[in-house]
């Protein structure tokens, strides 16, 4: 029989957890909140405007940007007590720091995620298509996500590529970059809007490069940057699955962030084995994540991807033939075996950046 002790201590143990778990949670719930007003600041140019005008009233942000002034004073009040921009009480005015500018509004800084904002507020839009996936076939199509989640993903990776790929990611996989040099046929799989596919062209312009994806809409995005960047003569774009590319040979096929969308990585690799010469690098880039789910309890960046992988990634790729479903995460292990299946050689993990696992192999 329980005593009176017992049961108080009892009691007040477990009231200590529920306020402890309570605490995580609001907290939760506001940076959640935060999220809409940060997609706001973003899409309106509002950390754009404050970028480096130094203190501002909400009546200067108002005129300055045309928006309304009574919005804006709201809007700068949550921003303020988020901590995103500084408020002077006396003279009521509003300053974004350089250094929130980084991440908010300056495009070129490696700190710049203000698209991540962009990518949780599709996960939303999402959420009744989400809902039914779980009762039935687990499948979400990509073709029924919103514009604004592929333009989001673009410049969220953006970042990475322009920061990472030539300086990091290539150099690591041992070969890859004198190949590039000398002049190699590569293949883009899965490119999106095909901002990695125009770097790689531009960096060594003595190669050629085909970017592949499945989702027409992107490669129509694709295409029109490309002709923006003044149609370079070394880069292309074509609709095509990624078990289906070619027609080929190729010196080099990369992934970026792709492989695990795809409705059957096994058959991609498979494919891009097939195609690739003698001595032929693949690269898969995939975003960083671990083998053993329970070293990463409490991991921020592993709270945000897991969630993106359970509303986005795997049923996106459960909605495709072959519904893989191989998921955002899980680790560098997985991917490992994916290209040792497939038949090539030499298959490792050449680079851990902290944001990204960079995977090598060889024909």
């Amino acid at each position: 029989m329980t005593t009176t002790a017992e049961h108080v201590t009892a009691t007040t143990e477990d009231e200590a957890a529920v306020e402890a778990f309570v605490e995580r949670f609001v907290t939760d719930l506001a940076g959640a909140a935060s999220t809409v007003m940060t997609v706001i600041g973003d899409r309106l140019g509002l950390y754009e405007a404050m970028t480096g005008a130094g203190p501002l009233t909400a009546d200067d942000l108002a005129a300055k940007t045309g928006l309304h002034p009574r919005l804006m004073t709201e809007w700068l009040a949550a921003q303020t007590v988020s901590e995103y921009v500084v408020y002077d009480p006396a003279a009521q005015t509003y300053t974004l720091p350089d250094a929130h500018a980084a991440a908010l509004s300056q495009v070129d800084s490696p700190a710049y995620l203000v698209a991540v904002a962009e990518v949780i507020t599709g996960q939303f839009l999402m959420l009744d298509r989400l809902e039914t996936a779980f009762q039935t076939d687990g499948a979400v199509p990509y073709d029924t996500f919103p514009d604004s989640m592929f333009d989001a993903v673009q410049r969220f990776f953006r970042t990475a590529y322009t920061q990472e790929l030539a300086a990091n990611w290539f150099p690591a996989a041992p070969g890859l970059v004198p190949k590039l040099e000398r002049g190699a046929r590569v293949a883009d799989v899965g490119c999106g809007q095909g901002f990695a596919t125009l770097l790689i062209g531009r960096t060594w312009p003595a190669s050629t490069v085909t970017g592949f994806d499945v989702h027409e809409p992107s490669i129509a995005s694709a295409r029109a940057a490309a002709i923006e960047a003044g149609s370079p003569e070394n880069v292309t774009f074509r609709v095509a699955d990624a078990a289906h590319i070619g027609p080929g040979p190729y010196d080099v096929v990369v992934y970026f962030d792709s492989l695990h969308d795809m409705g059957d990585p096994p058959a991609a690799l498979r494919r891009a084995y097939d195609l690739l010469a003698d001595g032929g690098i693949v690269v898969a880039v995939e975003p960083w994540s671990i083998d053993r789910l329970e070293d990463g309890i409490g991991n921020l960046s592993l709270r945000i991807d897991y969630s993106g992988s359970t509303s986005l990634c795997t049923p996106g790729s459960l909605a495709q033939a072959g519904g893989y479903g191989l998921g955002t995460l899980g680790g560098p292990s997985k991917r490992i075996d994916l290209l040792t299946q497939a038949g090539f050689r030499e298959a490792a993990l050449v680079a851990d950046t902290g944001s990204n696992l960079v995977l090598a192999a060889r024909k």
